[in-house]
C-alpha cells in the first residue's frame, strides 16, 4: 500500500466515529473498519467474515445488524460470494446479480435481490497460505465498484489482514479467529444427528439442513439449535409411489 493510500485510510477510519460496543478488542475494530469502507464506497453495507473447510462462516464484524443477516444468508443457502472467495483465494466480483449472478449463484442471488442488493464484492483477507477472513461489500445497484472503491476495498482488507493477526477477537484468550468457529459447534453437531437419523452422509446432511434453514427463512445456526435440543426432526424423502402416512 502506498503512503498515499494509507493516508486516505488513515484519514477515512479517523472521521469514521465510534460506537459504544466497539472498545479495542478485534471485533470492535473491524466493525468501524467495515463502517468507514461502506461510508467510502457508498455501500448498502460491509461484513467481515471466518469460512471453514465445510463452507460454513461466522460474520466477526459488520457495518450493522441488517448486513450481518444478509451476510448469514449466504452461509445457509451454501453459495455465494464470500464463500468463492475464501475457496479461490481471490476476490469474487459480482456487479449484476439480476443478470450474470444468477447463473452464478441462482439461489442466493434472488434472495438478494428480493432484499435489494443489487452486486456483491468479496475480497480474501489472507497472509500466504492462510486464509484469515473475507471482507464482503453489499451494493445497492447493479454495477461495478469504482476504481477508487476498488483500492479502498483492498487496502481495507489489508488493514483488517493486520487487525485479526494483533490479537484476540474479544480481548479474551483464546478467542480468535480459528476458535470463533466454535460459535458453529452446534451446526457440526446436528449434522451428525441428522446423518443418523436419515441414515445420509454428511454432505447430504448438510444439504438437508441448508435447504430447510432456506424454507424457514431462518439461519442455519438457529435450526441447528433447535435441532440438538429436539425442537425440530427433519425426516426422510417419502418414497416415490408410495402412499402417504
Amino acid at each position: 500500500m502506498s503512503d498515499a493510500r494509507l493516508a486516505r485510510v488513515r484519514r477515512l477510519l479517523a472521521e469514521e466515529p465510534a460506537q459504544e460496543a466497539d472498545g479495542e478488542a478485534q471485533a470492535g475494530v473491524l466493525s468501524r473498519q467495515c463502517r468507514a469502507l461502506s461510508r467510502a464506497v457508498a455501500a448498502r453495507g460491509v461484513a467481515v467474515s471466518v469460512v471453514d473447510a465445510e463452507r460454513l462462516g461466522v460474520p466477526l464484524a459488520t457495518s450493522g445488524p441488517q448486513v450481518a443477516e444478509l451476510e448469514e444468508m449466504q452461509f445457509t443457502l451454501g453459495e455465494g460470494p464470500s464463500l468463492d472467495a475464501h475457496d479461490s483465494r481471490r476476490p469474487a466480483l459480482e456487479p449484476d446479480l439480476a443478470g450474470h449472478g444468477r447463473a452464478r449463484w441462482p439461489a442466493y442471488s434472488d434472495v438478494m435481490l428480493e432484499r435489494g442488493v443489487g452486486a456483491v464484492f468479496a475480497f480474501p483477507m489472507q497472509v500466504g497460505a492462510a486464509r484469515l477472513a473475507v471482507q464482503a461489500i453489499y451494493t445497492s445497484d447493479g454495477a461495478p465498484l469504482p476504481a477508487q472503491s476498488l483500492l479502498d476495498a483492498l487496502d481495507f482488507a489489508a488493514l483488517g489482514v493486520e487487525t485479526l493477526l494483533a490479537g484476540p477477537l474479544d480481548g479474551e484468550p483464546g478467542s480468535g479467529v480459528v476458535s470463533v468457529l466454535g460459535n458453529y459447534s452446534e451446526v457440526y453437531q446436528a449434522q451428525g444427528m441428522v446423518m443418523a437419523q436419515l441414515g445420509v452422509s454428511l454432505g447430504d446432511a448438510m444439504a438437508r439442513m441448508r435447504a430447510h434453514a432456506y424454507g424457514r427463512n431462518i439461519p442455519l445456526s438457529e435450526l441447528a439449535g433447535d435441532i440438538v435440543a429436539q425442537r425440530t426432526t427433519l425426516v426422510a424423502d417419502p418414497v416415490e409411489g408410495a402412499p402417504d402416512a
